[in-house]
């Protein structure tokens, strides 16, 4: 349904001389220079899942994207069995309660993961386990179930099909009163585009990362950032590991080559955590990350709020959907 969702990365730090200097050699916005940030914050944590900036108040809470999620189903089977086609339903994964959009943008995992499963993710636990339904129900969609769910025929058993299909009839019942365009312009200048039935789910979250993309390009240019980057280096090579960037040890190709995690990769992720912990690399990270952020709102205030606005009306709507079945 969306055609642009990015990912991003995260890190943690405590060494408070750092702390000082950076925010000694803050420059002020005004002029086109790097933006104030003020105190630095050394985050107790290696967390992402704890890591909070400006644009995530322009998102929906795992819940509401849950709610989304539960009327699209529920309306789509609805559709589904009063054309007649009951087979093969859609199923409705679990509650996770994990966002959409998570942070990443500084690649960091707490140290206790890094010594488990290297730079590799934590087996999902059981609850999480129900992708499978979804897999097995997208291999058994026929062809007449697929014309039926996007509209690629007019009729079925003598009655009509909405238009679109039963994904756009539940999409137009989802989004009523608050319809996207065809094609939206992201913050960050490129355009996205979801076909004449608009966006649904993943709406803001996709202007959020659009957003959040254009904030990170700045942090990753900024001195004290790159600062932070080249004390890590320095840190790393005092262990022995030679790596300019925390991207080229995360993304070694070895790491991604193995189905699990070895004693190396497990090595390197725990200093490569340790070295982010020592030179405060998610602190000094998370208050550019928030300066640029905060840029960037004023700059798309219009479509963060037009996004924030829509997603809060199809929450209500959703909410209406699922209390009439």
């Amino acid at each position: 349904m969306l055609t642009k969702v990015t990912g991003l990365p995260r890190a943690v730090g405590a060494t408070a001389l750092l702390a000082l200097a950076m925010c000694a050699c803050s420059s002020p916005g005004a002029g086109g220079g790097e933006p104030e940030i003020g105190s630095v914050p050394t985050p107790g944590h290696l967390d992402a899942a704890q890591i909070t900036t400006p644009l995530d108040a322009y998102l929906p809470t795992p819940e509401e994207n849950y709610t989304l999620k539960k009327a699209r189903v529920l309306l789509v089977n609805a559709c589904m069995r009063g054309l007649g086609y009951a087979q093969n339903p859609q199923p409705l994964a679990r509650f996770s309660g994990k966002p959409y959009l998570e942070h990443s943008e500084f690649l960091v995992v707490p140290i206790a993961q890094a010594e488990k499963y290297g730079y590799k993710p934590p087996p999902a636990p059981d609850r999480e386990k129900g992708s499978g339904a979804e897999s097995l129900y997208a291999k058994n969609v026929t062809d007449v179930q697929g014309d039926l769910l996007s509209g690629r025929v007019s009729t079925f058993n003598g009655k009509k099909v909405p238009a679109g299909g039963c994904e756009g009839e539940a999409l137009r019942t989802i989004t009523a009163g608050a319809a996207t365009s065809e094609e939206v312009t992201l913050p960050d200048g490129s355009a996205a585009g979801a076909g004449k039935g608009g966006f649904g789910e993943g709406f803001a979250e996709m202007v959020v990362a659009s957003a959040r993309g254009k904030a990170m390009a700045e942090v990753r240019e900024d001195s004290r950032f790159l600062d932070a980057s080249e004390r890590w280096s320095d840190c790393m090579k005092k262990q022995g590991y030679d790596y300019d960037s925390p991207s080229s040890a995360w993304n070694e190709k070895k790491w991604s080559d193995a189905t699990r995690a070895g004693k190396r990769e497990i090595a390197v992720a725990v200093a490569d955590m340790g070295c982010k912990k020592k030179v405060n690399y998610l602190g000094v990270g998370i208050a550019l990350e928030t300066a640029y952020e905060k840029q960037v709102i004023e700059e798309s205030a219009e479509v963060l709020e037009d996004a924030k606005d829509k997603t809060a009306r199809w929450i209500e709507n959703a909410n209406q959907a699922i209390e009439a079945r």
